[in-house]
């Protein structure tokens, strides 16, 4: 079977985020499948893009998977004009190729951005292409939440065209539970939905790993470490970490540390300055292959958003890490993770702007190691029986199989 993959921010391990994409893409390769990845340069590395020519569209062999890289760029730095300029021009491009790529027998198909859908409605529509659309954001529900998009009219424009992705699919996943009820109304009540949450990389992560070099480095020895990996954006609302830090600024064996690069990084730096905060560190981000060295020394894996309550549907790539790496997690919100977490008893979540009880849970849990390790093995566990990237990557495959073979 050949599949043709599309994600506009493709990555693979040589980069600093998320490798979703990458690792289902490899295993179907191995299962005896062809799988060609039409992506953008964005997230690509100069590791991965070696000596091929810049310009124009790249064409690469990633272990095993075909990969046809367009050469539109994308910072998250970036104004709104620029990424929307991005994003079309994807949009553009994309169709093109997917329209004429040959001897394919199914699309599988990932947002964001939602344009990513246009080339596969193109070629649904020019090639009579059955695609699997895979719903990793709620767009545009987070936008508008977030206040992004604000204009009646164009709000009423894109939630039909998300409607008009998501009916023209011939199956829909969602990253969690909340999320497949929220797109259940767009999609119509006989559309296939199925859950497959992000993976957790057991082979990257491990709980066994030894942080004591690093914590030495870093000047964290005798410390409790509450740590947070990944973007530093508006959706993640780290904030609420700031003035963690200054409620418990007057326990001086309490450090809070943020790893990551984002829009917000600056405003944080800025905040951490003017309020003295000399237990909140803010490291710049490191290529995924560095992390796990750096979770390893950490205590307590923290997971926060802004208090929207749209953002408790999320499935970040962060939460499986923590659980791969053996550490309990705290969240600042509810949903489907605390639920999780408080089930496996590997953490614990808060209400929405509970934020007394999101400082007080991690006093209570830097003076109880015990609980600390617990929750970490349970953690672990829960990352190997739920979270195993054979596992969901098998239960992705077989899905789009069976959207090929209809």
């Amino acid at each position: 079977m050949h599949i043709l993959y599309i994600h506009q921010y493709f990555a693979t391990p040589n980069g600093n985020t998320g490798t979703r994409s990458y690792e289902f893409a490899r295993r179907w390769v191995q299962a005896g499948h062809k799988v060609t990845m039409l992506t953008s340069v964005a997230q690509l590395t100069p590791a991965d893009l070696g000596d091929v020519p810049q310009g124009g569209t790249v064409r690469l062999n990633v272990d095993g998977i075909s990969v046809i890289a367009l050469d539109i760029p994308y910072e998250q730095s970036m104004g709104v004009l620029g990424r929307l300029w991005a994003f079309l021009k994807f949009m553009v491009k994309a169709s093109w190729c997917a329209m004429w790529c040959r001897g394919v027998d199914v699309m599988y198909v990932t947002s964001t951005p939602l344009t990513v859908g246009v080339p596969a409605l193109v070629a649904r529509w020019l090639r009579g292409r059955k695609y699997v659309f895979e719903v990793r954001d709620l767009w545009p529900a987070v936008p508008v939440a977030l206040g992004y998009l604000r204009n009646p009219l164009l709000i009423w424009m894109v939630k039909r065209f998300e409607r008009l992705i998501y009916r023209s699919a011939s199956a829909l996943i969602a990253l969690s539970p909340g999320a497949a009820k929220a797109i259940r109304a767009d999609s119509g009540p006989k559309k296939t939905i199925e859950v497959i949450p992000n993976c957790a990389d057991l082979e990257l992560f491990a709980p066994d790993l030894d942080g004591a070099s690093v914590r030495h480095k870093l000047g964290w020895d005798g410390c409790f470490v509450c740590f947070h990996t990944g973007t530093m954006g508006s959706v993640n609302g780290l904030d609420v970490v700031v003035r963690a830090a200054e409620h418990h600024r007057s326990q001086s064996d309490i450090r809070f540390v943020l790893i990551g690069e984002g829009k917000e990084k600056e405003h944080l730096r800025q905040e951490k300055e003017r309020l003295g905060l000399a237990n909140l560190e803010i490291l710049d981000g490191v290529p995924k292959k560095e992390l796990p060295a750096l979770i390893a020394a950490g205590d307590l894996g923290l997971m926060t958003v802004t208090p929207i309550p749209v953002l408790e549907h999320n499935s970040a790539n962060k939460f499986f890490d923590y659980l791969s790496a053996g550490k309990p997690i705290l969240l600042n919100y509810g949903g489907w993770q605390r639920e999780l977490l408080e089930r496996e008893e590997a953490g614990w979540g808060c209400d929405m702007n509970d934020e007394k009880s999101f400082f007080g849970r991690i006093g209570e849990l830097k003076n109880d190691p015990a609980a600390c390790q617990r929750m970490g093995t349970n953690a672990r566990s829960t990352a190997e029986s739920k979270f195993s990237r054979d596992l969901l990557a098998a239960q992705a495959l077989e899905l789009t199989t069976r959207i090929a073979a209809r």
